[in-house]
């Protein structure tokens, strides 16, 4: 029997007007079925019907209400397990439906059923919506003048209504789980509640067989269909095992991201198990009970400005995907100014400061000198200006986020198509470069996204293949510039030249020779 219930089907479908026949993957906003080509390679995409579940029911359901050419769909189940050998034969079988006709029978989805269910409902529902439409109206034409009033209090959705509190049965809460309208309001929780998000962690006393345990959780309220509101403990729980979460399967990236950010760092698709719907949604773990959590894309507003500071539109579609923007100088209104990540986080429900990672600019360019000190020195003097002039600090790019160009680095002039290429996001090849010694070397310029600014390679970053890099210009870099010290040298008095990694004659393998055995106990 408990093989049974994990029983699962996906659905092939037929457009009866192109023939074309793919397998279904959701619903889209119109209602028609979302496809994906029948191929065994696209079975993560495929949605996963539950054979004893109710999620078909409501598939159908929403597809006829809101599909405008239901009729043009025919549809054909077949078991999950079995779909990577069952669907060649389907297809084959779906080019001639007519023909093949018995055996399709048992694969063949009656939804007459779901038709006429829907067809009943809605004809039920006219006479009152008829009656209730001048009051509707009225209602949306209220409701878009107070979003124009204060577009703040919508939170970016139209027509958004905080939860009704005389929905929410108090006496009912304080009996089974020991919450207090009161003291939530004391804390600022109920207002976060009632905006549909999370209290922070709180006692709760749940009473389980007539014995009450207290623990700490996080509350949120959560709204049915018919508009009652009941209470969500969020307990904290052990680290999660992030294998999976909603049939999107975590990738190695996806569980580093994670464990560091708490942040997924892209938009993935969630199927609804109750509408069967795939929705593109942000991930993100609860840092204060571990709990996995998502929100849809769509009820997600990006900022175009945090306090005094712009956020770029090239920094903009970057928060859209999920990625931190880095290093990103803010400040506040009150003129303090500080030095963070920013990434969309579910919580929030919005783009926050990745904690761990607010710095002082002052601290931030200490770190970026020692991480880099080449690029320390390397800024022009128009990027220079820019800065001591108190303009914005990424002067790399321009003010919609493109590669501001730039015509020379460490003294060495850029040709047209070196500036063209920087621009570009390609890296630029630059063989002439002095180092702190004076001493000419070879390294590869390209500007970083995630950083916002230009970075230093050895080696070539355009080159797919990795190759290990080669010791010339790389050791004389790390030792004349960097400090580093190399075995081979290291006694050596004068500094390198371009592509020594040993001893240039015979008086310097003397030299490194003699300091050797001095050294020897």
């Amino acid at each position: 029997m408990a093989k049974k219930k994990d029983e699962k089907d996906v659905l092939i479908v037929r457009d009866e007007k192109t023939g074309e026949i793919s397998v279904v993957a959701g619903l889209n906003a119109d209602g028609s079925p979302k496809r994906t080509p029948a191929k065994a390679e696209n079975a993560q995409s495929f949605l996963q019907f539950d054979r004893h579940g109710d999620v078909l029911d409501n598939f159908f359901k929403n597809f006829f209400r809101q599909c405008k050419e239901p009729s043009r769909f025919g549809f054909y189940r077949v078991a999950a397990d079995q779909a990577d050998k069952l669907l060649e034969v389907i297809k084959d079988l779906l080019k001639d439906p007519d023909g093949n006709k018995e055996m399709l029978a048992p694969h063949k989805v009656d939804t007459s059923g779901y038709e006429k269910k829907v067809q009943e409902e809605q004809a039920a529902e006219k006479p009152e919506q008829k009656q209730e439409e001048p009051k509707k109206q009225e209602e949306m034409e209220q409701k878009n003048e107070q979003n124009q009033e204060s577009p703040q209090q919508t939170q970016g959705n139209r027509g958004y209504q905080p939860i009704d509190e005389s929905k929410i049965n108090w006496q009912e809460l304080e009996e089974k789980w020991g919450v207090k309208r009161d003291d939530l309001e004391k804390s600022g929780d109920l207002t976060k509640m009632l905006n549909y998000g999370k209290s922070d962690l709180v006692r709760v006393s749940p009473n389980f067989g007539g014995e009450a345990f207290e623990l700490d959780a996080r509350l949120s309220f959560k709204k049915d269909s018919e508009g009652n509101v009941s209470l969500v403990p969020h307990f904290i729980r052990k680290e999660q095992k992030l294998d999976e979460y909603k049939e999107h399967k975590f990738s190695d990236e996806d569980r580093k991201n994670l464990r560091e950010t708490g942040n997924l760092g892209r938009v993935v698709d969630i199927v609804d198990r109750e509408t069967g719907e795939i929705i593109p949604s942000f991930i993100s773990i609860d840092r204060k009970t571990n709990e996995i959590t998502d929100i849809p894309a769509n009820k997600v507003r990006i900022p175009e400005r945090i306090g005094k500071t712009e956020i770029t539109k090239q920094e903009q579609d970057m928060l859209r995907a999920g990625l931190p923007v880095r290093d990103k100088l803010i400040e506040r209104k009150d003129g303090r100014k500080f030095v963070t990540t920013l990434q969309v986080n579910v919580e929030q429900r919005g783009v926050e400061f990745v904690p761990g990672t607010g710095r002082s600019p002052r601290a931030a360019q200490a770190q970026e000198a020692k991480n880099n000190p080449i690029q320390g020195q390397a800024q022009d003097a128009e990027n220079a200006a820019a800065i001591q002039n108190g303009q914005r600090r990424n002067s790399w790019t321009n003010a919609d986020g493109s590669i501001r160009p730039i015509s020379k680095w460490s003294g060495v002039e850029f040709t047209e198509q070196q500036k063209a290429d920087y621009v570009a996001g390609k890296a630029v090849k630059l063989e002439n470069v002095t180092d702190k010694q004076g001493f000419h070397a070879t390294m590869y310029i390209r500007f970083n996204p995630e950083k916002g600014r230009p970075y230093r390679y050895d080696t070539d970053p355009d080159n797919a293949q990795k190759v290990a890099p080669s010791n010339e210009s790389r050791t004389q870099v790390a030792v004349n510039s960097e400090g580093k010290t190399n075995e081979a040298t290291k006694n050596l008095k004068e500094p390198l030249r371009k592509g020594q990694t040993a001893p240039k004659d015979t008086a310097q393998q003397q030299q490194q020779k003699r300091n050797n055995k001095g050294m020897k106990m």
